[in-house]
């Protein structure tokens, strides 16, 4: 008898598997939020210019990334290359309307993988709530959907643990002072 439950148990577990995929989100996006005690001129230099994102992404926190730069660093048509050990890939700023937004492109493997990007800075009073959006293109297989739930979970925590080192920087009293 218990091998048929584990059988039956297997079966239920495996059709899972197969009928999951179709019902998970088909456009990928994530979304993180926060509030910093900063207007958003404050904020918005560590956006817009490429140089200053490995002061404060999560991303270089892993491995060592090596930075190049395109003739642009800042606003529209910045470009920052980057190569790591397992991947390389370039990021373009596309739009930044000052103290507003910004939207970008990250392309990785020769294009194999595009992401596209907004940070956009809402002024609050004293404050700036700032929210930083991806999405990437649909998967037409549906099993790939679950490759996406990862990715959409590693990109969650790096926008969290990047946020988090944005308010640190910008809040700092050595920021403040200069």
């Amino acid at each position: 008898m218990p091998v048929k439950s584990f059988r039956f148990r297997l079966f239920l577990f495996a059709t899972y598997l197969l009928v999951f995929p179709f019902f998970l989100r088909r456009r990928p996006r994530v979304e993180r939020r926060i509030t910093i005690l900063a207007p958003p001129a404050a904020v918005f230099p560590f956006l817009n210019d490429l140089r200053n994102w490995p002061l404060w992404t999560a991303w270089n926190e892993r491995e060592t990334i090596n930075y190049a730069y395109g003739a642009t660093t800042v606003g529209e048509g910045a470009e920052q290359r980057w190569a790591s050990r397992r991947m390389s890939g370039v990021m373009r700023i596309l739009k930044s309307e000052r103290d507003e937004r910004i939207d970008y492109e990250l392309e990785m493997e020769g294009g194999a993988y595009q992401i596209v990007g907004r940070l956009e800075l809402h002024p609050d009073g004293a404050c700036t709530r700032i929210v930083w959006k991806c999405a990437w293109s649909r998967a037409a297989n549906p099993y790939r959907r679950y490759f996406d739930l990862l990715l959409r979970w590693i990109i969650r925590r790096d926008f969290a643990a990047g946020l988090d080192n944005l308010k640190a920087l910008v809040e700092s009293p050595h920021e403040a002072a200069a």
